[in-house]
């Protein structure tokens, strides 16, 4: 199923297509979307990371935002990267994973990270029993 961009909005216009970041708003054409929630992601460019790394006079950029990268801040360069982004699907993610993803990543707490891993530890070591309970009784038989 390929979803539909209704909307696309920007905070404020880009200064320079080719070295800027833009906050960007994405109203879809679905069930969940309404005029009061859309999502929200950051695009930049190359150069403006080059810029950011020359601006803090260091050879690599610390963990920020997440953000979708772009060679100029066009609309049509825009609304391409959105509907890639929305409508991966490469058989392992559902559609919409990304940009959920990069939508809610910025406004987790440090609890609720905490509480994901904790989950998906618990998730590890169920499975790893449930595997080591195989190979036991995979070995029982063969002996």
């Amino acid at each position: 199923m390929t979803i539909r961009i209704k909307k696309i909005s920007y905070l404020l216009p880009p200064r320079d297509i080719f070295n800027d970041a833009l906050d960007v708003f994405v109203t879809l054409d679905d069930d969940y979307c309404s005029e009061n929630f859309r999502y929200f992601v950051e695009i930049t460019t190359p150069t403006f990371l080059s810029t950011l790394m020359e601006k803090e006079k260091t050879t690599f950029l610390s963990p920020d935002y997440p953000c979708l990268i772009v060679s100029r801040l066009t609309d049509d360069v825009i609304r391409a990267a959105i509907e890639s982004f929305i409508n991966s699907d490469d058989g392992v993610f559902d559609e919409l994973y990304w940009l959920k993803l990069y939508h809610v990543m910025p406004q987790l707490t440090i609890e609720e990270i905490d509480d994901i891993l904790n989950r998906k530890k618990q998730e590890e070591i169920e499975l790893q029993i449930e595997i080591d309970a195989e190979f036991e009784s995979e070995s029982d038989t063969n002996n």
